[in-house]
């Protein structure tokens, strides 16, 4: 049996990151992912917005529910944002997620309500393997081993903080200005490939894993 999920996300680069990337791997284990963005024109100013899609998306009892939202810029006002005391890129976005499906817990008709959050923000994910920046028109051998030199830094992307000037995207752009986050990246995206995504960045891929587990 076919499962569905809808993902409400926060913009064109995570829309076409699930249509081109997640939605292959996903229809090969016989779940259909479709992105929806939050608003007209996507972006996230205070969870009364978020919390209205879910609610809309929440009604339809034939799928399931999660989202696609960056750590990064998340609202104070989300559940849990403001209180976390986590360090832990995994613990930041598990304790953050556990208290955005406490709030709304009992008011969803859908099959379930998964929350998701990327923890620092998307571009963390293109850090899983600099190397494919190489990908992109006009980069330099110089910037790229700068972006693999960053990578480098840190543990797993999932540790690139979190700050105007140190969060993931700040970083690419600082180093290869010509960067455009939703063609670029979903080109690197698709040269690093999922498994790749989920080997560097775990709390990446306990969500997904939670969503393959759906068909079981």
């Amino acid at each position: 049996m076919d499962i569905y999920v809808n993902i409400l996300c926060e913009g064109p680069s995570e829309e076409h990151f699930i249509n081109q990337i997640m939605f292959p791997y996903m229809q090969q284990r016989g779940i259909y992912v479709r992105p929806v963005i939050l608003g007209k024109h996507g972006g996230v100013s205070h969870y009364a917005q978020i919390r209205k899609e879910l609610k809309l998306l929440g009604r339809d009892s034939s799928s399931y529910l999660t989202t696609m939202f960056d750590y990064y810029k998340l609202p104070q006002d989300v559940p849990g944002v403001r209180e976390c005391a986590e360090t832990e890129p995994v613990k930041i976005g598990k304790y953050i997620e556990i208290q955005m499906e406490k709030d709304l817990q009992g008011e969803l008709q859908c099959k379930r309500y998964i929350p998701n959050i990327i923890v620092h923000e998307y571009e963390a994910l293109l850090f899983s393997d600099p190397s494919c920046f190489s990908k992109c028109q006009g980069i330099s051998k110089a910037q790229l081993k700068k972006l693999k030199d960053t990578a480098n830094q840190y543990t797993t992307p999932e540790h690139i903080n979190n700050s105007e000037q140190t969060a993931p995207s700040k970083r690419i752009l600082g180093i290869f200005k010509q960067y455009q986050k939703v063609i670029d990246g979903t080109i690197i995206a698709n040269e690093i490939g999922m498994e790749r995504m989920m080997e560097r960045c775990p709390h990446f891929a306990e969500w997904v894993r939670e969503l393959v587990d759906l068909v079981n």
